[in-house]
This record gives C-alpha cells, sequence and structure tokens, in this order.
C-alpha cells in the first residue's frame, strides 16, 4: 500500500484548499473592518454646547441658588438667590434695557441700576415696602436728574434738570 501524503493530488487540493482558507479570512477580516469604520463614521463628536431656554443650578439641598432664563422674546436674566431660594442679585437684559436689580433678605426689591434703550443710565433706592425712594438718572439729552420720594412713592423733591 502507498501513503497517501505521497500523492500528489492531495497535495494540490490541501494546498487550493488552504489558500481558500486564507482567502475567506482576509475577507472575514476587511468586513469586520469595513462595518467597524461606518460605525464609528457614525459617531458624531461630543458636542461643546449645551443649548437650553433656563438652567438652574441648585445646592446640596435641592434649592435654586442660580437661574440663568429668557423669559419672553425681549428678556434674558441671570439671578442669584439665597439659601431659601429667593432672588437677590438679578443681571438682565429687557425689552432693550441692561439692567442690575439688588434684591434684600426676602426678595425685597432694594436698589436698581439701569441703562435704557437709547442709552439713559438710572439708579434707584427702594425702601422696604418696594416703593422708589431716591433716584440718579439722565435724560436723553444727558441732564442729570435727582428725585426724592416719600415712602408711599410720591415725589417730595426733584431738581430741575438744568
Amino acid at each position: 500500500m502507498s501513503d497517501t501524503t505521497d500523492d500528489p493530488g492531495i497535495a494540490q487540493r490541501l494546498e487550493r484548499l488552504e489558500r481558500s482558507e486564507r482567502r475567506w479570512r482576509r475577507l472575514a477580516a476587511c468586513g469586520v473592518l469595513g462595518v467597524a469604520a461606518v460605525a464609528l463614521m457614525g459617531q458624531k463628536p461630543a458636542s461643546r454646547v449645551v443649548e437650553a431656554e433656563r438652567f438652574v443650578l441648585r445646592d446640596a439641598a435641592g434649592h435654586a441658588r442660580a437661574e440663568l432664563m429668557v423669559e419672553g422674546e425681549q428678556s434674558v436674566a441671570l439671578r442669584f438667590k439665597d439659601a431659601d431660594s429667593m432672588p437677590r442679585l438679578t443681571l438682565g437684559v429687557e425689552n432693550g434695557a441692561a439692567l442690575l436689580v439688588l434684591n434684600e433678605r426676602g426678595g425685597r426689591l432694594r436698589a436698581g441700576l439701569v441703562a435704557l434703550p437709547h442709552g439713559a443710565p438710572g439708579l434707584t433706592f427702594y425702601g422696604t415696602n418696594g416703593k422708589p425712594r431716591a433716584e440718579f438718572n439722565l435724560t436723553r439729552e444727558g441732564t442729570p436728574a435727582l428725585t426724592f420720594s416719600d415712602r408711599d412713592g410720591f415725589e417730595t423733591w426733584k431738581t430741575t434738570g438744568r
């Protein structure tokens, strides 16, 4: 009997089978790489922009301590709050006017600084009842004006604006 490993036909078939197996392995590897490439191309990089209409910053107890928000069409505000979530400081733009508002504990309005849309600045101090007590501003023409009011908000003295 002859040894089967010496048969040239079997050796040729074995060589063809090994070549075919190598070819299929290469095709499978290319297919896996192709699928991975398509999957990775579909991934977009993480966005560096966060968009929202309102952001709320809370403390460990869950109280709102700061807010950045859009209010209506003409208003945006950054509001800082105390431990009771009452507004203490507001920086914003409202109807074209830039403003800075200071509140006392409990949220009562105490002082405001404003730059009106036409450019005239103003500073107002409020009484404990929220009514204006003293105002200093410039008119459109740049004339300074000073006004004092009683506790009910009625004018008691005003410069003539010369």
